[in-house]
């Protein structure tokens, strides 16, 4: 994308672009998701409300094996990516600590040499990458960094458990990469198994709220937010969710070229990859174990699951099973 790179070549307005771009992309699924999660919260004993998370949340169980499908073909090439999520499976399963798990899948990676990987060619980087250049972009990052850590301070001393979650969602910012559905076996493992802040079903309902707003699905880290203290938990768990990924992408852009082609950190990345593989098989155990409750359930994700299968946008299958979910749960 040359047009991208021309224009991070002036590193303050560049931070100040993606500072806005980042604002834009989450603040309209924010504000939705707020709505709806006030909605939830208020109403969620309604029998129209079960009815329709209930047929959701079969959705959602299709969608995230579609997904470990999909994110799983590209890694699990050979026997070797196969072992690597096989035992990062069982190091979740028996609740080891997340960081150590990718660490030793990292280094199962390292040791194995998977033969899928390969190497990809380096770009020079560019002369103007000095510290001079960049001093802009050091002292925006700096004083944005200043503030968060003054708001985290500040919901510390407001609510030291808002202050845990926002924290341990910011961890979970830095950890997962490749994509939304790695994030939600780490929040699943934290949120719901670990600190039981949510339980699974409620943990569903969050994702379909997520996948019903135009953003990213990690917007369920909002509900999350809320359901511990409403609006400014709301905001905080956000914030949390989001800040690590924008200043890693802000720090890492300009080194990216020189990094992208070193061979073992591409067999690392691959191995914290298949690691994930293993932890989303995970969840889907423990999210298909809460919502298959009966026989409707069951047809509505195998429904689901098809659709996604022939390429069926994901707004018609959310709107078609919302309004089945509807009628099948509810009325008879």
């Amino acid at each position: 994308m040359p047009s991208a790179r021309k224009g991070l070549k002036n590193h303050s307005v560049g931070n100040w672009g993606a500072f806005l771009s980042a604002i834009a992309f989450v603040l309209p699924s924010f504000v939705l998701i707020l709505i709806l999660s006030a909605l939830y919260f208020r109403f969620g004993n309604l029998w129209f409300i079960q009815s329709l998370f209930k047929g959701l949340g079969a959705i959602v169980v299709a969608i995230v094996l579609n997904a470990f499908i999909n994110f799983g073909k590209p890694i699990l090439k050979d026997w070797k990516m196969i072992l690597i999520s096989i035992l990062s499976l069982f190091g979740f399963l028996w609740r080891w600590n997340i960081v150590l798990v990718f660490i030793l899948a990292a280094v199962w990676a390292l040791f194995l040499r998977p033969t899928a990987i390969k190497a990809a060619s380096a770009t020079p980087a560019e002369s103007g990458s000095t510290f001079e250049s960049q001093r802009g972009n050091y002292l925006f990052l700096g004083t944005l960094a200043v503030l968060i850590a003054g708001i985290f301070a500040l919901c510390y001393w407001l609510d030291a458990e808002l202050s845990y979650l926002s924290l341990t969602l910011s961890k979970i910012g830095v950890l997962a990469f490749g994509g939304g559905f790695t994030a939600i076996p780490l929040i699943q493992y934290e949120v719901v198994d670990r600190f039981q802040w949510v339980n699974t079903k409620e943990f569903l309902d969050g994702i379909a709220m997520g996948l019903i707003t135009p953003g990213p699905i990690t917007i369920t880290a909002t509900f999350l937010g809320y359901k511990l203290a409403g609006f400014f938990g709301a905001l905080m768990a956000t914030i949390g969710m989001y800040f690590p990924s924008f200043f890693i992408l802000a720090l890492l852009i300009p080194h990216y070229d020189r990094v992208k082609g070193i061979r073992s950190v591409r067999i690392m990345e691959q191995g914290i990859l298949g690691s994930f593989i293993g932890m989303l098989g995970l969840v889907l155990y423990n999210f298909g174990r809460t919502t298959f409750v009966d026989v409707p359930s069951v047809l509505f994700s195998l429904g689901a699951f098809m659709a996604l299968s022939k390429k069926i946008d994901l707004a018609y299958i959310l709107v078609t099973g919302a309004i089945l979910s509807v009628i099948v749960f509810g009325y008879f």
